[in-house]
């Protein structure tokens, strides 16, 4: 383990060190088959680990469907197998209760930009979340305090390595966001010790998925094939809500809701409802069946 009293640059992370000073962290990882969600990129794993005044408290860990083959590549990289994702949830019913797990925590990732803003936001948004968590990143933290380390330096298991973290099992998102985690405390032990000795003990706060009141105007069937096997079959739901004009569906296959381009958040238990009055129907299978 490198020396790091004489290496870090603490005059360059003053907003890092209030972020530090919060008493309740998550941190997320996650696997995916690509680099991209544009490009057909899809979650297959997802893990979190909740972080309350220095010490881990919390996991949480689930495979996911990606509705695709997971590519040979990323089996080797990850171990994670097209039989291990079959039959597992899709991202849309798995993120609504990860958001409940992330509740009122500071979002931490290694590589922000790539776990966060480039999946998992764009996930939530298709689930009806517009999360508004604070955020921290460990891995441009590491390049702010250790400046030069070059290209390859600031990967996790560097990151582990200057700090006398253990890294098991690279690349499985529960062991990889653990690991974060354990960087991430010896970050607040350093900085902000003072915050892991608080007397008065703090609860995180379970934040329930918010929703905007909404009319349905409109409930069209649509199917595809998807292969010679399996359909596609979907609700598309034209629904208005405040000033917002948008359309949600129905995922008839995983019995799921999703967001197609509604820009404001929704509960879709509660969308469901809606759904389900104004068709007249009577429950949850009558819509599975529903046919127009």
């Amino acid at each position: 383990m490198i020396e790091l009293t004489t290496l870090w640059k603490t005059d360059a992370i003053k907003k890092e060190i209030e972020q530090l000073k919060n008493p309740h962290f998550v941190v997320i990882d996650i696997e995916t088959t690509g680099f991209s969600p544009d490009k057909g990129g899809r979650i297959i794993e997802i893990a979190a680990v909740r972080v309350v005044h220095g010490v881990i408290k919390d996991k949480f860990h689930t495979l996911v469907d990606p509705q695709l083959k997971v590519p040979p590549k990323i089996t080797r990289l990850t171990g994670i197998t097209n039989d291990d994702v079959k039959g597992q949830p899709t991202a849309i019913k798995v993120l609504p209760e990860l958001y409940r797990f992330i509740g009122d925590g500071v979002v931490v990732c290694h590589n922000l930009s790539f776990d966060w803003n480039r999946f998992l936001i764009r996930g939530f948004e298709q689930c009806g979340i517009y999360p508004k968590n604070h955020t921290f990143c460990t891995m441009k933290f590491f390049r702010k305090i250790l400046p030069g380390r070059g290209r390859g330096g600031y990967k996790l298991d560097e990151m582990c390595k200057t700090l006398g973290v253990e890294l098991k099992n690279h690349h499985k998102a529960l062991d990889d966001t653990v690991s974060t985690a354990k960087c991430l405390i010896k970050y607040i032990e350093r900085l902000v010790p003072e915050s892991l000795t608080k007397e008065v003990s703090y609860e995180p706060t379970v934040v329930e998925v918010p929703h905007t009141p909404i009319q349905v105007k409109r409930v069209k069937y649509w199917e595809k094939r998807k292969n010679s096997r399996e359909m596609f079959r979907r609700h598309y739901v034209n629904v208005v809500g405040g000033d917002e004009y948008g359309t949600v569906f129905f995922d008839i296959p995983t019995q799921s809701w999703g967001n197609k381009n509604f820009k404001l958040p929704l509960d879709f238990k509660k969308v469901e409802n809606k759904v389900i009055q104004f068709l007249r129907l009577e429950n949850k299978r009558d819509l599975m069946e529903y046919r127009n």
